[in-house]
């Protein structure tokens, strides 16, 4: 239920480590919050929280917990961030290519990627900007912690709306066992086992999922294992740990239909798109370490290496050929992070961090027929290293004052070789890219709270759009944010915020299949959230969001044909997004939930010439059922049936690819 633990008891520490690293003692006077964080669900971190905190920051931070999402149904993980407030889901529904995700005017169609997505401090974006969580199952998930905007000085590359940081169970104690069934032949187990000895932790995942799908092949088998183990010191002054993670996904691609097809035979697969599909190979393994090193003084430490191996078959239109897509990519660097809290008169925070990445990315296309090469298009290798540090300092000079400063710098370094010449090429000369961002909350009351931020981000090509010899400038993205956060009465929380996001030379992937980037001009994003919680009873919670969004063309490229998009809006940017839930217990062992998700409709293209699509409004309803150790659930999704369907354009026709229509799935989950 929502509001279910104090907002001030979100994030806790182990007993040892609480007196080093919680706020300081603050003056007489209004409490300020540490930052205007909603929370969304029952939050619970036992693990150990050091170093900056998504909830520090003085912006839009969400966090929505494990009993929002482990009872969701999706084939897909990222369908799960459809709940979250301010996030947009494009559902390809095409195989391997799934889903993504947005926020803050962006679209998620690939092209200009701008999220940060991280599961347990490990950066989980492919070399394109694609998010793959597809590893993680819903029973996995701890937390989510959506940060939006530019203020968040810990990131760097992707991070240019915001990030996403899933958190998985660590430190799991009991087993939980769920298996689902139901339409479109799906079936689903998940198990999740945690072990504590003394300091000892391991936790174990195994999950399997199995679909017929809605649409004729869609056909798809998955499946995800995972341990992790840590130990903590007698006085829980450090501990460090292991984490790791193996994946597969075996799925067919229905394709996509004209509109006329679309109306008449949604779940149709048209011919041409028979042998489409493909598979995702995911590794995952990390090592963790956190210590108190001093009084005052804790420090974190990741390293990491990430594998992925997506194979693809795809064929948009008969006009075309086939397209076999190949990515292979290993992924490598390490984090540190470290929080100083100096005995001082004046309450004074200071944290710090460094990282670096390193990519080494295969991207191969060929032509092919029915699954048989016929010619090669395209043959690239990049390695890509990214050097990143910041520095913050927040401090609070009156108990209703909140002042925060941080600075950012990244440099990039590495090669392109096209395999199909030989060539190689440099990476562009970005140099130091510097990213100020600053905030300050004013707190006059108990109940209230203004807070304001800005901060720069930036961005550079994906793929060979990072490497040549003529200029690619990185994008400078300039973000500034106004909010009011109000909690006027016991279990209601209320969040407004009001933002703009602009763009020097925003960078785009060209649509030419050449897999290079452009320049296309400065660029506007303007938008609202409101976002509402509440326990209206012991036994009722409530939940509401809404964004209005536009993005829009300020002053278009160097090409001709770029000064017709001046003032156009940007595609595929849902103009708002409405959310909303309740959870109610119905008995001391029945409990209902029901969520409500719509959005609006979206230009097709840049030059907004055609009809607009993508408005849909979607109930799903889950109830379940506790009988002793077992929970008998009952989930409903798109409860009235509605249609809705991702739709792109070509160039000469809108193209759709349907939705799930209600789907009706049982479970069976114990806990132990």
């Amino acid at each position: 239920m929502f509001a279910r633990i104090p907002f001030s008891t979100l994030v806790f520490l182990p007993a040892a480590l609480a007196a080093q690293t919680a706020a300081p003692p603050r003056p007489a006077g209004p409490a300020a919050a540490d930052g205007p964080f909603i929370t969304l669900g029952r939050v619970e971190v036992a693990a150990t929280a050091l170093g900056a905190r998504s909830t520090d920051l003085l912006t839009s931070v969400t966090v929505v917990g494990s009993d929002q999402l482990e009872h969701e149904s999706v084939d897909y993980p990222l369908e799960l961030l459809n709940k979250v407030p301010g996030i947009t889901l494009t559902d390809f529904n095409q195989g391997v290519i799934t889903a993504d995700v947005s926020m803050r005017g962006f679209n998620g169609e690939g092209a200009s990627p701008h999220v940060r997505l991280l599961v347990d401090g490990i950066p989980h974006n492919l070399n394109n900007g694609y998010n793959d969580l597809g590893a993680v199952f819903p029973l996995e998930f701890e937390r989510v912690e959506v940060v939006k905007g530019t203020a968040d000085a810990r990131f760097g590359l992707n991070a240019v709306a915001g990030s996403l940081n899933v958190h998985t169970h660590q430190s799991f104690a009991g087993q939980k066992l769920k298996v689902m069934a139901g339409d479109f032949g799906t079936l689903e187990a998940q198990a999740l086992a945690g072990f504590r000895h003394g300091g000892f932790s391991q936790t174990y995942f195994a999950g399997y999922r199995e679909s017929e799908g809605y649409r004729k092949h869609s056909d798809l088998s998955k499946h995800t294992l995972a341990g992790k183990w840590f130990y903590s010191g007698r006085d829980d002054r450090w501990r460090i740990g292991l984490s790791a993670r193996v994946h597969a996904f075996d799925g067919d691609a229905p394709g996509y239909l004209t509109r006329a097809e679309a109306a008449a035979t949604p779940r149709a697969s048209p011919a041409f798109s028979q042998t489409d599909g493909g598979t995702i190979d995911n590794e995952q393994l990390s090592l963790h370490g956190d210590a108190q090193l001093a009084p005052g003084f804790t420090a974190s430490l990741k390293a990491y290496r990430h594998e992925v191996q997506r194979h693809r078959y795809v064929r948009f239109t008969a006009a075309v050929a086939q397209q076999e897509r190949v990515e292979d990519e290993v992924h490598t660097g390490g984090t540190f992070a470290a929080r100083w809290k100096p005995v001082t008169a004046l309450p004074l925070t200071v944290d710090a961090g460094a990282e670096y990445h390193e990519q080494d990315a295969l991207n191969q296309r060929f032509n092919a027929l029915s699954r048989v090469r016929t010619a090669t298009t395209r043959d690239h290798r990049y390695t890509l290293e990214n050097q990143g540090a910041f520095v913050s300092a927040d401090v609070r000079p009156a108990g209703w004052l909140r002042l925060v400063g941080a600075v950012r710098a990244d440099r990039f370094d590495g090669e392109f070789l096209n395999r199909a010449n030989g060539t190689r090429t440099p990476i562009l000369g970005f140099g130091t890219i510097w990213q100020p961002k600053v905030s300050a909350a004013v707190q006059p009351t108990r109940t209230v709270q203004l807070y304001g931020s800005y901060g720069r981000a930036f961005q550079i090509g994906a793929g060979a759009g990072a490497y040549g010899t003529k200029p690619l400038e990185a994008s400078k993205n300039d973000g500034y944010e106004a909010g009011l956060r109000l909690t006027p009465a016991p279990g209601l929380a209320v969040r407004l915020a009001l933002w703009r996001q602009t763009a020097t030379d925003e960078v785009r992937l060209k649509p030419d299949n050449s897999g290079d980037s452009e320049n296309i001009g400065e660029t506007k994003r303007d938008g609202a959230d409101l976002e509402v919680t509440w326990r209206a009873h012991r036994r009722v919670s409530l939940w509401a969001a809404y964004t209005r969004q536009q993005g829009t063309f300020v002053n278009p490229g160097g090409r001709p044909a770029d000064a017709a998009l001046r003032g156009r809006e940007i595609d595929h940017i849902p103009e708002f997004m409405l959310k909303a839930g309740v959870d109610a217990s119905l008995a001391d062992a029945l409990t209902l939930a029901v969520s409500v998700l719509g959005q609006g409709d979206y230009q097709l293209l840049p030059a907004n010439t055609t009809e607009q699509f993508g408005d849909h409004t979607l109930v799903h309803a889950d109830l379940r059922y506790r009988w002793r150790k077992a929970t008998l659930g009952l989930h409903v999704k798109n409860v009235f049936d509605q249609r809705h369907a991702y739709v792109w354009h070509d160039g000469a026709q809108a193209l759709f690819s349907p939705g799930d229509a209600r789907a009706v799935l049982g479970t069976v989950a114990f806990e132990f």
